[in-house]
């Protein structure tokens, strides 16, 4: 069981007030000021402190909470180690960006599932943002992710390297133009995922080295899901930016089709990744080869 004096610390740290903190636990916050304090005895160094009304985390206290954070998705994962002893096999549960999921996992998964038809599989399908929390909170062991990801707190391997590709319906009008930049662009919809989705944080991240926003562009059409926004574009909606193993379907059959942009092709890492200095690493790095199979 997670020490209670832990999990207040973790519950602290997630909502920066001690109030809050203690109505979550459902204890009184002179209890949760013990609580920190005690912990702060026994590191010898404290680990909050009020700047300008807002309360921080010191070195000490960021140094403490990537460990315990490790620590508790860990004990998630014990538990569940334990309670998988009565049975014949164990469920693996991990998270996946939304293009990964549906586009590229499938195929490495059903290898995987009939070559091990015993142990079962959980995938959670979300954005990078949600992802992180999840692993955070030990709701899941690992996720491939598509989206920037805190290194100083997570372990990871590279998947894979893919292109995002500029995209638009076949025969579109800009395609006539000899030469296309991104100023071409702009007098077009721009049609994409939600904040929080590891393909928009790309995205952005690739337009503001290029000192680009996506509100450059004639209005932003905001879309949950990669086939809603294939189906958009594909009928002259606007434009969009997808990863290439999201598209090659509609690529093969011409209704979409890229725009040769005079600038550079975006490239981006699929990684795969877990708490950093997690107990259970070579567990999920024997996962991540089997899938490579």
């Amino acid at each position: 069981m997670l020490d209670f004096r832990i999990e207040t610390f973790l519950m602290v740290c997630r909502y920066m007030n001690f109030t809050k903190a203690a109505g979550k636990l459902h204890i009184t916050q002179p209890a949760v000021s013990q609580q920190i304090h005690y912990l702060e005895e026994y590191f010898g160094a404290t680990l909050f402190h009020y700047e300008k009304r807002k309360l921080t985390l010191t070195p000490a206290g960021e140094m403490v909470l990537l460990a315990c954070t490790t620590f508790a998705n860990d004990q998630q994962r014990l538990l569940e180690r334990v309670n998988e002893l009565k049975k014949a096999s164990r469920k693996v549960t991990f998270g996946a960006t939304l293009t990964i999921g549906e586009y590229v996992l499938p195929p490495k998964l059903a290898y995987f599932i009939q070559k091990y038809p015993k142990h079962p599989i959980n995938m959670l399908v979300k954005d990078t943002d949600s992802l992180l929390k999840d692993l955070d909170e030990g709701k899941i062991e690992f996720a491939f992710i598509e989206g920037y990801f805190p290194k100083d707190q997570y372990d990871y391997i590279t998947w894979s390297k893919e292109k995002l590709l500029p995209v638009c319906k076949a025969h579109h009008p800009v395609l006539s133009q000899l030469e296309i930049t991104f100023y071409d662009l702009f007098p077009l919809p721009l049609i994409l995922r939600e904040k929080g989705s590891g393909t928009r944080d790309t995205l952005e991240h690739f337009l503001a080295c290029a000192n680009i926003s996506v509100h450059d562009f004639a209005s932003v059409i905001e879309i949950g899901g990669v086939e809603a926004i294939k189906i958009l574009v594909s009928q002259g909606a606007g434009i969009s930016f997808l990863y290439e193993s999201a598209i090659q379907t509609e690529l093969a059959n011409k209704t979409l089709t890229t725009i040769p942009l005079r600038e550079h092709l975006f490239y981006n890492d699929f990684s795969f990744i877990w708490r950093k200095d997690s107990l259970y690493a070579n567990e999920y790095k024997h996962f991540f080869k089997a899938l490579q199979l």
